[in-house]
């Protein structure tokens, strides 16, 4: 049987012997113990100030929406990094059921050039959405289709109303060009289908020029003036431009401009 005296110099050797454990002294040494030292806390991930400093001006409540307006959620970009590069975001997810990609997000990234990367938890890109036009940004998925983030303080300061839009319009590819065609854009209200929301009636048919896109009704959403086929899945979507004529946004393919004939 070990004597007092030498238990006591054995808790003393395994003290020493074990990190953050309470520092015990030697017998007669007249030192009291030493408290056991706390672990050291993470630190808060540091973005770069420049990235932290873009995350910062796009903060804040966003609406994620389909093409066609037809399914939207809303989207809360925090200025909160999560890590070095990534700030976080709050989606609920059972307010996106009909958006299924928005429940893998976990996260964004401003990019240098103004664009809205979305990502998921390891990082990988879900969607990376460009500015258009009006504090709308507007993004491709490769197989899914186009979808908006819309700032709804920026939406606040656009001004549409559906009687400035009434009437006769042309289609033209660029200012001074060519008139592709005329559709009017009349208040007779179109009841919604599948796939297409409720609007008003466009007059006029198809326009060769568009192909097999036939304008079936409009609407304004966002400050934008939108248009949608027949089909219920296409649509066209105008912005107002400082010269009071309507560009289609996004600016993929050929140009086309709505303006008064």
């Amino acid at each position: 049987m070990r004597s007092p005296a030498a238990l006591l110099l054995l808790l003393a050797a395994t003290a020493l012997t074990t990190p953050g454990a309470a520092q015990v002294p030697a017998p007669g040494s007249g030192r009291p113990p030493q408290a056991a030292r706390p672990p050291a806390r993470a630190e808060p991930p540091r973005p770069d100030p420049e990235l932290a400093a873009a995350a910062q001006k796009l903060a804040g409540p966003w609406r994620l929406t389909s093409a066609d307006g037809s399914r939207a959620c809303p989207v809360v970009l925090k200025s909160a990094a999560s890590s070095a590069t990534t700030f976080g975001v709050e989606i609920n997810a059972a307010e996106c059921t009909a958006l299924p990609f928005a429940a893998t997000v976990r996260g964004w990234t401003p990019d240098a050039s103004g664009a809205i990367r979305l990502r998921t938890e390891d990082g990988r890109l879900v969607a990376e959405f460009t500015e258009a036009t009006g504090g709308t940004y507007e993004a491709l998925r490769e197989g899914d289709g186009v979808y908006f983030l819309v700032s709804p303080a920026a939406v606040q300061v656009v001004d549409v109303s559906p009687e400035e839009m009434l009437g006769e319009w042309t289609l033209m590819r660029t200012p001074g060009s060519p008139s592709l065609c005329r559709w009017t854009l009349a208040e007779t209200p179109v009841p919604a289908t599948a796939g297409r929301p409720a609007g008003l009636a466009v007059l006029g048919g198809a326009c060769p020029a568009l192909g097999d896109f036939t304008p079936a009704s409009w609407r304004i959403e966002g400050g934008n003036v939108v248009v949608n086929g027949t089909s219920g899945t296409q649509l066209l979507r105008f912005a107002r431009q400082e010269d009071g004529s309507w560009a289609k946004t996004p600016e993929r393919g050929r140009p086309l401009l709505m303006v008064r004939p």
